[in-house]
């Protein structure tokens, strides 16, 4: 957590850093002295931008995205795709213990999805929208499935999930390095929804036979967390 909150703290610092006015230099020669602007940043009137967000893989996310001009200062931005549970941070891995210590089941990975819904708003003046700084608030599901696996190979396997619902309050800078290419930076936090669906493997000791039976036992949880969310999209846009 206190990694998340270091990063998350570094990136906002850059995006401010970025949304600032732009500085006058001054440059001194002798009795004399002159003022040169600093080179204006691109700009560009495109009307949406095809993005993808490779640092989402951590998540176990593959982030394809879409933002769409709605006006002169805002726009609408849609996220779509598959998760992979066990990769990354995706669905912390962990074993439950029987009481000799020893790994009762394994977790493997499932498919899942993931989509978002954001506005976005650029508020800068003398700018275009998709250009700079902007705010956005965003509402996000995403759902990861695994595969639950008794090592005793006496049970069927079972399936779990993880179901989360986001909003976060995203602050972002799109810069632009060509008519048609941009990078895309943003931090953002919020609330986090979470439900589990899980099981694990229960053992009962039959003292007339003198044998362990098993079987499988839900184990459920439904929680709020604080979200944070960073990151950097790459787009391609007209």
């Amino acid at each position: 957590m206190k990694n998340k909150i270091l990063v998350f703290g570094l990136l906002f610092n850059t995006l401010l850093g970025f949304a600032q006015e732009e500085k006058i230099i001054v440059i001194d020669r002798g009795d004399r002295g002159r003022t040169r602007p600093q080179r204006e940043q691109k700009l560009v009137d495109n009307d949406h931008v095809m993005k993808f967000s490779p640092l989402q893989m951590v998540m176990g996310e593959i982030n394809l995205g879409f933002e769409k001009r709605i006006n002169e200062m805002s726009s609408l931005e849609f996220e779509l795709g598959p998760t992979l549970s066990e990769v990354g941070f995706s669905v912390n891995d962990y074993h439950y213990y029987d009481p000799w210590g020893n790994p009762t089941l394994s977790r493997n990975t499932g498919l899942g999805f993931f989509g978002s819904v954001g506005y976005r708003f650029y508020p800068m003046d003398n700018t275009m929208v998709l250009n700079k700084f902007y705010v956005s608030p965003v509402f996000k599901y995403r759902l990861y499935n695994y595969k639950l696996v008794d090592f005793s190979n006496t049970l069927d396997d079972e399936k779990g999930s993880e179901n989360q619902a986001m909003f976060t309050f995203n602050f972002g800078y799109q810069k632009w390095l060509s008519d048609h290419f941009s990078l895309d930076m943003f931090a953002g936090f919020g609330l986090a929804f979470e439900s589990h669906n899980s099981y694990y493997v229960n053992s009962f000791y039959d003292g007339n036979t003198g044998q362990y039976t098993y079987s499988w036992k839900e184990n459920n949880y439904n929680g709020v967390r604080f979200a944070f969310t960073a990151g950097v999209k790459v787009g391609i846009g007209n």
